[in-house]
């Protein structure tokens, strides 16, 4: 008989999943851990165990991982946990037996398929955190609140919301991603919060806005009109600029949909 234990996508919630599996006492090679949302159906033979969400069990997984493992593998981790590729969960699961075993050496055991999946996982979401740091564009809203869209393919926003937390800690902003349809919010002076919204549209609505301010739809202009005057046709090269500002990063930049909201 195999165990299936189903959580949420998020760090809470596959840490507590990892909780409650280890907890059960049923035996690692019994247990697989799985993520709610990428669940496609029931198996002959398995008994299906809803997770909820406890973060005090979460904060309890991630302790342990930073006494036993180290502070390094705890990071490692989180990241791989925040990974849009499917088999985080069990991935994460299976590299922490060992670490727990070996303590932190395990970082070093770089043929071990676990250790490699979470390794692969981990630079996945740091190579494309660093790009979203670069790419993402705010907007100025005519409340004067800064706005951003995004679509990454891992889940970048608690990351992201703690990089411009630090950077504009005195601005008040909203990334939105539309994927995953939630948004971190930030008043300035205080920590970020991150909210479930369904629709771009309600945000706005809630926050009673719908246009950009005057100073912004002006500097819109400045700035598209400066890309287009530095650039030179004879030595425009299409392929490399795909390969130093992929297609995917471009969806909400202003250098190439200047079509507003």
């Amino acid at each position: 008989m195999t165990y299936v234990y189903l959580c949420e996508g998020t760090v809470d919630g596959i840490f507590t999943g990892i909780y409650d599996a280890w907890s059960s006492r049923l035996g690692h090679k019994n247990i697989r851990i799985e993520v709610e949302e990428e669940f496609y159906g029931a198996e002959l033979f398995c008994e299906y165990r809803k997770v909820e969400t406890d973060r005090e069990k979460a904060e309890k997984v991630a302790a342990s991982i930073e006494k036993k493992i180290g502070y390094e593998a705890y990071k490692m981790v989180y990241r791989s946990a925040l990974s849009g590729k499917q088999g985080r969960a069990d991935d994460i699961y299976r590299f922490l037996i060992l670490g727990f075993a070996i303590g932190g050496c395990v970082l070093e055991r770089l043929s071990h398929p676990y250790v490699r999946a979470v390794f692969e996982r981990n630079r996945n979401v740091i190579k494309e955190l660093q790009h979203y740091q670069g790419f993402l564009r705010f907007s100025e809203l005519a409340n004067g609140i800064l706005f951003s869209e995004i679509r990454p393919a891992n889940d970048l926003l608690p990351l992201l919301g703690e990089h411009f937390t630090d950077r504009f800690s005195g601005e008040n902003w909203i990334i939105y991603e539309v994927g995953r349809k939630r948004a971190a919010l930030h008043k300035k002076g205080v920590p970020f919060i991150l909210m479930e919204i369904s629709q771009k549209e309600e945000l706005l609505e809630k926050l009673g806005i719908w246009d950009f301010s005057e100073r912004e739809e002006e500097l819109q202009k400045l700035w598209q009109g400066f890309v287009d005057s530095i650039g030179i046709k004879e030595r425009k090269n299409e392929k490399q600029q795909k390969q130093m500002l992929p297609l995917r990063y471009r969806e909400f930049m202003r250098e190439y949909n200047s079509s507003g909201f």
